[in-house]
């Protein structure tokens, strides 16, 4: 219930970053310039170690700039689907990526050819922070009662 009442409100046809997400994007990548000025003018001064932390500070913001822009495109999707489009036939299954079977994730919803997934176990304060749409072709159900895996 709760995710069809968060799809629903989200769909207000406005495919646009959010100013927040915008903000926070703009704030990182000038972080990250500065960051990166800093860092040259520490190796002209010969300090290696203030270069070093502000490379990593610089690399770091960049870094998270991008994965906000990622998730917020990934949740662009999302709020242009209308709610009939969900299938929530496979909610709350257990899965894992194929190739990485040691993280396990629970459905969240079917989108086309997708899956809306987060991180289990679910912590409730995270679940909006933590999704991932993933190809369909790139899961495995998990069957926790017979031990085995079923492809998707």
């Amino acid at each position: 219930m709760f995710l069809r009442i968060s799809v629903a409100h989200a769909n207000n046809g406005d495919t646009k970053m959010h100013a927040k997400e915008e903000g926070i994007i703009r704030a990182l990548k000038e972080i990250s310039k500065t960051e990166n000025e800093v860092a040259k003018k520490a190796i002209a001064n010969n300090h290696m170690d203030v270069a070093t932390h502000t490379l990593i500070v610089a690399r770091v913001t960049a870094e998270a700039a991008e994965i906000i822009a990622k998730q917020d495109a990934e949740l662009a999707v999302l709020r242009t689907q209308p709610v009939t489009g969900l299938d929530l036939s496979n909610t709350g299954r257990l899965i894992y990526t194929i190739g990485s079977e040691l993280q396990r994730y629970t459905i969240i919803a079917g989108l086309q050819d997708k899956y809306l997934i987060t991180p289990h176990p679910i912590r409730e304060s995270e679940i909006l922070t933590n999704l991932r749409l993933i190809e369909r072709s790139q899961v495995a159900f998990i069957d926790d009662a017979q031990c085995t895996v079923f492809n998707a």
